[in-house]
């Protein structure tokens, strides 16, 4: 699996440099296998910040880009394995084991299927340089293994959301395998629960409807970037399935939850004035939809229905999302703008519920991108268009 130690050896050498570059340049050496050679220096370089548990390891080996891109992050597997444990786990879906290694940690007995006999044997390398041993590996389809495999207590399906032509699909009945054909087959392999993990980009309401089993939604950001949303199946889901936006971050967790019918009751409290601070719900509330329980969750108040910025006169330090002081309020008026923004030639520009884009913000006060400052284009309760001058708070 790992070849031999003239293309370990090109690897370690050449892992900093650009993939391109080294492929252009080629290998003398005949006993350097270059192609495998540059699916490791690729893997690795990928691995670096979203696999630092791989990327620690010369030994681990790295399948087709394909699979890394697809694969979890270490921070979003380990977040999955923390919501459970047990006897027993079946992965049916295989990929490049980033969630199984996880999984294999809180649960004695792991059955990971996985057709493509390729990526089999090096996720089986794998889990021998990691010292993981309680994995049975199987290669064969998914129906297959239902027909066969013993009933567990959880099953585990990150199904692909790539068709046939290789381009990206979002909605379920799209995906590979489509959850809602083998919805009851998985539910009689299940002595517990399931859990689907889907794209960043789905319709979470939608799939609600689709998955009536439901019994929890985690949706997962890391440092502020929404990664992937959880759907928690079990035979006796709720009616009122707990909507979790979690954002893992290098200091901890930041953790806010609400039902949807919550989101549906909470009543508004139309905002007089802009407070000292501003808040920006991070990347999982927004995905999640958690727009007016957060406002009645924390002591804050909605600039407008529709703009999803909050503010308050004190300082909220456990809000799920960014902080910031404000210096100024600038009505959206030429006169204005000339007068109150003239010194300003470089900030980071956002909008929420603006007639503008930030691109468009950015050309008309002809500013350059990045420094200290951030400005807002939104809408106030009583439709009044202004920008937002603040800087970020850290804490």
């Amino acid at each position: 699996m790992l070849t031999n130690a003239a293309t370990r050896r090109f690897v370690t050498e050449h892992q900093q440099e650009d993939v391109r570059r080294v492929a252009l340049r080629g290998c003398a050496d005949p006993d350097v296998d270059l192609p495998w050679a540059l699916q490791q220096i690729e893997g690795r370089q990928k691995a670096r910040e979203k696999l630092p548990d791989f990327y620690a390891h010369d030994d681990i080996v790295f399948p087709p880009t394909v699979s890394i891109e697809q694969c979890s992050s270490s921070a979003t597997a380990a977040y999955k394995a923390s919501l459970w444990q047990g006897e027993s786990l079946a992965d049916l879906t295989g990929g490049f084991g980033v969630d199984t290694f996880a999984f294999a940690a809180r649960f004695k007995e792991i059955d990971w299927v996985e057709p493509q006999e390729s990526l089999a044997g090096i996720v089986r390398h794998n889990a021998q340089v990691l010292g993981i041993s309680n994995i049975r590996f199987h290669t064969e389809t998914l129906e297959t293994a239902l027909s066969r495999l013993p009933i567990h207590e959880c099953l585990y399906l990150d199904p692909s959301r790539r068709d046939t032509h290789g381009n990206r699909v979002v909605a379920l009945e799209d995906c590979q395998p489509n959850i809602l054909e083998w919805k009851q087959q998985l539910l009689d392999h299940a002595r517990q629960r399931i859990m689907v993990k889907l794209s960043p980009m789905i319709d979470l309401r939608q799939v609600l409807r689709q998955l009536p089993e439901t019994e929890s939604v985690h949706v997962v950001a890391v440092k502020g970037e929404c990664k992937e949303v959880l759907f928690l199946l079990s035979h006796t889901p709720t009616a009122h399935p707990i909507i979790h936006a979690v954002d893992l971050q290098s200091d901890g967790t930041r953790h806010f939850q609400f039902t949807i019918d919550e989101e549906a009751d909470a009543v508004l409290t139309p905002l007089n004035k802009i407070g000292t601070y501003l808040y920006e719900p991070n990347a999982a509330v927004l995905k999640a939809g958690a727009f007016k329980s957060v406002a009645q969750h924390y002591p804050v108040g909605k600039l407008h229905p529709h703009s999803h910025l909050y503010t308050s006169e004190d300082m909220v330090n456990d809000f799920p999302g960014k902080i910031f002081k404000i210096i100024k309020t600038v009505p959206f008026h030429k006169k204005e703008i000339r007068q109150q923004l003239q010194s300003v030639t470089q900030a980071n520009i956002s909008v929420r519920n603006f007639p503008l884009s930030a691109e468009e913000l950015k050309k008309k006060l002809k500013i350059k991108d990045g420094g200290h400052l951030f400005l807002f284009g939104t809408t106030l309760w009583d439709t009044t268009h202004v920008i937002i001058v603040a800087e970020r708070i850290t804490h």
